[in-house]
């Protein structure tokens, strides 16, 4: 598995001049994953803020019968354990390394000193978390609203957007995991995709063929506009554009 599925938000170290990460990689211990190793588990409490440095990571949640349902894979520049840190939260996910990952783990302690003696650091954190739950209620919305023929082609094309190229790396069986819905749900839909000519199956993952007309066609489905964010992620509209906030 070697797509990345973070909803299209940035990285927040990216957004960081390099005194901040120097900061951050002073207070953090770094710690060394293989690939499927395990990171995190849900229900647990160990609060702290964690930064992605190489490698990605996994996140879901297991069910009763054992089965392990994806929600996001996140990469390096990527942070996570904000709900630890400001809402008191137990870890909500189980987390797993994506090939040889190495992550530095903040404790809530040595945060908390850094937040308050660097207040600046809380606009980028919170304009990150702001950008998640914006994202996480579109896909609340998109799968009350829609069919999983536009659901899943909307997906798809974001992890080209995030990696690059058209070919992505996944199973059907990953796809349905991602999708809430079964494999052969996921195999139906793949189907007309190919039978339109906007995908074809290759080993290990599918090939995006037609980029433009396949977002042409979902765009059909849409029973709303789309918002777009007035400024770029991490900017602020009272500085110059050039400028990282």
């Amino acid at each position: 598995m070697s797509y990345i599925f973070n909803f299209g938000i940035p990285g927040l170290i990216q957004a960081l001049d390099q005194r901040m990460r120097t900061r951050l990689d002073e207070l953090g211990a770094e710690k060394r994953y293989r690939d499927k190793e395990h990171i995190q588990t849900r229900g647990d409490r160990t609060r702290g803020f964690s930064i992605i440095k190489k490698g990605s990571v996994c996140f879901g949640k297991t069910d009763t019968e054992g089965r392990f349902i994806v929600t996001a894979q996140l990469e390096a520049g990527q942070c996570y354990g904000e709900f630890t840190l400001f809402a008191g939260l137990p870890r909500t996910h189980d987390g797993y390394a994506v090939g040889d990952t190495v992550i530095s783990h903040i404790s809530k302690a040595k945060f908390d000193r850094l937040l308050s003696q660097e207040p600046q650091l809380a606009a980028p954190i919170i304009s990150s978390l702001t950008m998640r739950l914006h994202n996480l209620l579109e896909w609340t919305d998109d799968l009350r609203r829609y069919p999983l023929r536009y659901r899943l082609g909307k997906n798809m094309l974001q992890m080209l957007k995030d990696g690059g190229g058209d070919f992505i790396e996944i199973t059907q069986s990953e796809l349905a995991d991602l999708m809430g819905v079964s494999r052969v749900a996921v195999a139906q839909t793949l189907a007309e995709y190919r039978k339109l000519g906007f995908v074809a199956s290759r080993y290990g993952g599918i090939e995006i063929l037609n980029r433009e007309g396949f977002k042409a066609w979902l765009e059909e489905f849409m029973q709303i506009d789309p918002i777009a964010p007035a400024l770029a992620m991490f900017e602020n509209g009272d500085k110059d554009e050039s400028s990282p906030f």
